[in-house]
C-alpha cells in the first residue's frame, strides 16, 4: 500500500507524454520496422519472427498479434523489467525525457506459443460458425463492413460469444490438457470473446484462428492464436494459382474473397519473405498494401522480392485500404479496374 501511496501524487499522463513509447521500446533493445504511425518489431515476450510486435504512434499503445500481449509504456516496463506498476512508474519518472536509449536490466522470459491442434481447432470454429447463425448483432457487423451472409458461411466465419467453448469442446471428446493448450484460451477467458472469428483452412481442416472485435470500442480489436501468422487464404489459392492478389488485413481480404478474387493476406508489413514463398510458383501478383507510408513501403519491399511478377495497386485518392473500399458504391468495379491498370503498368 505504500508503494502505491507515493506514486499518487505523479501525473501519469504528463508522464507518459516525456516518454514516448516507441523511444522505450527502442531503448530496451527492439527494433522497431517501419515508419509513421504504425511500427513493428519481432516480439520480445514470446519466440517469434514474424513481427507481430506492434507500436502504434497516436495512441501510445503496444500490442502483440502473436501473444495477445498489450498495453502502454508502463506495461511494457513492466513486462520487460518484471517491475510491479509502482516501481514501473519510478523507473519511468527518474528517466531524462530524451531519446536516450532505456536499458532493460532484466528481459522477461520469452514464452512458448502452444502447438496448434488442428481437430480441435476444426472442432472450434464449427462451434463459432454456429454462434454467428445465432448472433443478429455480429451478422450486423459483418454487413456494415460488406460481408454477406453467404461469404461467411463459405469462409467459415464464426462469433466468439464468450461463453460455452470449453463445455462445446470438452462434449465433443477433447481432454482437459488439449483444450488448455489449444490457446484458444487466457487468463481473462476466451480469446476470441465478442469477437468475429476468421479460420484459416487448408486441407479441410482450420490450421489458425483470428477474431476482430464487433464493438468498435474495444482494445485490441484485433486477437489471433499465438504462434507464427499464416499467410491467410493460402489454403484457399492452392500451389500455382495463375494469379493472386495480396492484401495487408483480415477485412482486406475478406472484402476480396467476397469479390470473388483469387486473394490472401500478408496479416501486417513484417515477414513478406514468406508471403513471397508461398507464391513462388503464381506468375502474376498484385499487391493491394494499405495507403499509408507503412504499406507503400512494404509494397516496394515486397515488389523487390517478386521482381517481374509483380503489380502494385494504387488505390484512389482518399481510400485507406481494400475494406474501406467495399463500403464505396460500385467499390469491386473499380478495385477490378485498378487490377487492370496495374497489369498494364507491370508490363
Amino acid at each position: 500500500m505504500t508503494a502505491v501511496a507515493s506514486t499518487t501524487s505523479i501525473d501519469l499522463a504528463a508522464l507518459k507524454r516525456r516518454h514516448l513509447l516507441a523511444e522505450v521500446v527502442e531503448g530496451a533493445g527492439v527494433e522497431l520496422r517501419g515508419r509513421g504511425r504504425v511500427r513493428q518489431a519481432v516480439c520480445p515476450f514470446h519466440e517469434e519472427r514474424e513481427g507481430s510486435f506492434t507500436v502504434y504512434g497516436d495512441t501510445e499503445r503496444w500490442y502483440c498479434f502473436g501473444c495477445g500481449e498489450g498495453g502502454d509504456v508502463l506495461d511494457f516496463l513492466q513486462r520487460t523489467e518484471g517491475l510491479s506498476l509502482p516501481e514501473a512508474i519510478r523507473r519511468l519518472d527518474g528517466t531524462p525525457p530524451t531519446t536516450r536509449p532505456v536499458a532493460a536490466s532484466r528481459p522477461y522470459p520469452r514464452m512458448a506459443a502452444p502447438p496448434r491442434d488442428p481437430a480441435l481447432l476444426t472442432a472450434a470454429a464449427r462451434y463459432y460458425a454456429g454462434q454467428l447463425r445465432h448472433s443478429r448483432e455480429a451478422r450486423a457487423y459483418l454487413a456494415s463492413r460488406s460481408i454477406g451472409i453467404d461469404t461467411a458461411a463459405r469462409l467459415g466465419l464464426g462469433f466468439a460469444p464468450g461463453a460455452g467453448l470449453r463445455t462445446a469442446l470438452a462434449s465433443a471428446g477433447f481432454t482437459a490438457g488439449r483444450i488448455r493448450e489449444s490457446g484458444l484460451f487466457t487468463e481473462r477467458g476466451e480469446r476470441f470473446s465478442g469477437m468475429v472469428v476468421v479460420p484459416e483452412v487448408a486441407g479441410g481442416r482450420v490450421r489458425w484462428l483470428a477474431g476482430r472485435a464487433i464493438d468498435r470500442e474495444r482494445s485490441p480489436r484485433f486477437q489471433a492464436l499465438p504462434g507464427p501468422k499464416p499467410v491467410l487464404g493460402m489454403g484457399r489459392l492452392g500451389p500455382t494459382p495463375p494469379w493472386a492478389v495480396v492484401t495487408e488485413g483480415l477485412f482486406d481480404w475478406l472484402v476480396l474473397a467476397q469479390w470473388g478474387f483469387p486473394a490472401c493476406a500478408a496479416l501486417g508489413t513484417q515477414g513478406l519473405e514468406r508471403v513471397a514463398n508461398a507464391l513462388r510458383g503464381c506468375p502474376r501478383v498484385f499487391l493491394a498494401f494499405d495507403a499509408d507510408t507503412a504499406g507503400r513501403e512494404a509494397a516496394a519491399r515486397f515488389s523487390g522480392l517478386l521482381g517481374r511478377r509483380a503489380a502494385v495497386v494504387h488505390l484512389p485518392e482518399g481510400v485507406a485500404d481494400v475494406a474501406e473500399l467495399a463500403v464505396h458504391s460500385q467499390g469491386r468495379e473499380v478495385f477490378l479496374r485498378l487490377l487492370e491498370r496495374a497489369a498494364r503498368a507491370a508490363r
